[in-house]
């Protein structure tokens, strides 16, 4: 199976990308190296088709890390180190809030939204340029969960 690497950038802020801020994932324009790394990912689904199920995993180093629905925090999207986790139920239990099923974005059916597998009345979207798992209703709310997927903006370390 192919490795999918990638970059999302914002579909109504077209300069801004995905980016894994220190652990808080955000929406940020690229303006560093450290920062094109920050906003590459894997999708670990079998591909990038609409009804796939799949993460959004860290694709450079750090290894390991992927992007988590924080419940404890207003439903936060985080970046969270998973692979190194022990307990499988702990385990278990990130992996099925940090799975996704990609989508056609209902604002524009050629761009994707990313519906989470635990939370299915949850996209994710951006507010405040910070990146939330939740509920979408109005144009606005649907614009900000539209995302283009876009080549990896850095290549892959592994």
């Amino acid at each position: 199976m192919a490795v999918l690497k990638l970059s999302l950038f914002s579909n109504n802020l077209p300069d801004f990308f995905i980016i894994d801020h220190g652990g808080l994932a955000d929406i940020a324009k690229i303006e560093t190296e450290e920062d094109r790394r920050n906003a590459t990912f894997q999708w670990t689904g079998p591909s990038l088709n609409f009804g796939e199920r799949g993460m959004l995993v860290r694709a450079v180093a750090p290894p390991g890390f992927c992007l988590l629905i924080a419940t404890f925090d207003n439903f936060r999207i985080h970046s969270k180190f998973f692979t190194g986790i022990t307990d499988p139920q702990v385990k278990a239990q990130v992996i099925e809030e940090s799975t996704y099923v990609l989508e056609q974005a209902e604002i524009d059916p050629n761009q994707a939204s990313f519906r989470s597998v635990k939370f299915p009345d949850r996209l994710i979207r951006h507010r405040n340029f910070e990146l939330f798992a939740e509920p979408v209703v109005t144009p606005d709310e649907l614009q900000s969960a539209c995302f283009r997927i876009d080549q990896p903006l850095h290549p892959a370390d592994f």
